[in-house]
């Protein structure tokens, strides 16, 4: 009768899921001591106290816990900061949103915009026709020779 059960070889492995919701953890490098090698140890070492075997996995969780306590502390100091950013620009928001209410802004230009950039565009179509006039009289006045002498003695 053939069973559901899988070979023995594949049976200590899981199959890796790609849609896992988080990451995982990666394993331990089996440098490390475990409960299993501390129950290993102490039946070869007799010690006389028989909780001393689980020693260096309570020192290992102490640090572990030291780890996570300065990470939370970090993590602290992160929520702080970001919830003063928050704030602030909350604040920031709040000032835009008044100055809306109290300021006349009506979102497209007004008859007194388009009088304003008809009188600028005639003072610089003015401007420029001078302009011309005045280098086509240098220019006259180049090709006719006269040119312009300062007289040493007045000082113009």
């Amino acid at each position: 009768m053939p069973s559901d059960d899988p070979p023995p070889s594949t049976s200590r492995r899981r199959p890796r899921s790609t849609s896992r919701s988080r990451p995982t953890t990666p394993l331990r490098p089996s440098s490390r001591s475990s409960f299993r090698d501390s129950a290993r140890n102490s039946v070869q070492a007799a010690e006389s106290f028989p909780l001393n075997t689980f020693e260096p996995a309570f020192a290992e969780l102490s640090d572990a816990m030291a780890d996570l306590e300065a990470n939370m502390m970090h993590f602290q100091l992160m929520h702080e900061s970001l919830a003063r950013f928050s704030e602030s620009f909350a604040s920031f928001l709040y000032g835009l949103n008044m100055n809306a209410f109290c300021v006349d802004f009506p979102e497209g230009p007004m008859a007194e915009s388009f009088r304003r950039m008809q009188v600028r565009e005639e003072e610089v179509r003015v401007e420029s026709k001078l302009l011309v006039l005045v280098l086509v009289l240098v220019l006259v006045l180049m090709v006719r020779g006269v040119g312009w002498e300062v007289d040493d003695a007045d000082g113009v």
